[in-house]
């Protein structure tokens, strides 16, 4: 009996290694298969990273022969511009080198209806010959050159490329830079900054612009109040007078536009009943004539 449980315990014993080398076996066969799986997962990584770099270099070479530009200093930009949008971020730099005591003169806050606002450069209204004749007040028009060319803006910088968050397209299919000459890759990633550049400025500004802006019409119409509220009877009485004198004349003024305008629609209408005489008497003379054949007829 005693033999018998030793050969039972040694077969169990048998049992229960032959098991753990099964169990061990099962564990590498399942690690080499994560291991295969990890190897099929980095070269699908490596693949697509393979993938998305063909893709850069093939857009490119797209854009490379699709958007190539070089300034010919021609300057028909710059002369047909007859406003120059600018941003905040212009400003600052434009604080930084200085350019901006140069720019200032020419800053223009445009209302665009129903509330929006931007700021723009524009030259102001000439009387008589304009020695600068083209449209940016910035670019000096007989040596063909731009004032601010180191500091210019960012509208300008990005000419005529424009970015809109998503893709890259031309402002303006017609600028004499397009296809002239070659592009270097540098020269490329340096003009689709600009544009990244122009977009991301115009985006902040204009939000920014429109705070500022109703911060400051709120500003002045409280101040205008309180000013009206500290304001004596008297002194509210001459307001008054005035505005009221003022009212009268553009009342005036009107009334003068409609008389002019009346009369000049009363000399129109003459003017007919003067073209119809004339018709009228024309066709008297055609009869007349007509006359002068019958009689000139019978005495045949």
């Amino acid at each position: 009996m005693g033999e018998e449980k030793i050969d039972d315990t040694q077969e169990e014993k048998q049992e229960e290694k032959q098991e753990e080398k099964q169990k061990e076996k099962q564990e590498e066969k399942q690690k080499e298969k994560q291991k295969e799986k990890q190897k099929e997962k980095q070269k699908e990584k490596q693949k697509e990273k393979q993938k998305e770099k063909q893709k850069e270099i093939e857009e490119e070479k797209q854009e490379t022969k699709k958007y190539v530009h070089n300034c010919t200093k021609c300057g028909n930009c710059c002369e047909k511009w007859e406003e120059i949008p600018i941003y905040l971020e212009d400003l600052q730099k434009w604080l930084k080198d200085g350019t901006i005591h140069y720019i200032l003169p020419h800053i223009q806050l445009k209302e665009v209806p129903p509330a929006y606002v931007r700021l723009v450069i524009q030259k102001p209204p000439v009387e008589g010959e304009d020695p600068n004749p083209s449209g940016c007040p910035l670019y000096d028009y007989s040596n063909k050159i731009c004032n601010v060319y180191s500091s210019m803006p960012f509208h300008c910088a990005a000419y005529p490329l424009a970015y809109n968050g998503e893709k890259y397209y031309l402002v303006d299919t017609d600028s004499p830079g397009l296809g002239q000459g070659a592009m270097s890759k540098e020269t490329l990633d340096l003009a689709r900054t600009s544009a990244r550049e122009h977009f991301d400025a115009s985006s902040v500004s204009s939000a920014l612009l429109q705070v500022l802006y109703t911060m400051i019409i709120a500003s002045i119409m409280r101040k205008s109040q309180e000013a009206m509220d500290s304001l004596s009877e008297e002194d509210r009485k001459q307001l008054d007078d005035l505005l009221s004198k003022s009212d009268e004349k553009e009342d005036e003024k009107e009334t003068e536009d409609t008389e002019e305008t009346v009369d000049d629609v009363e000399d129109t209408e003459e003017t007919v009943d003067d073209v119809e005489d004339t018709e009228e008497t024309v066709d008297d003379v055609e009869d007349t004539e007509e006359t002068v054949d019958d009689v000139k007829d019978t005495e045949e």
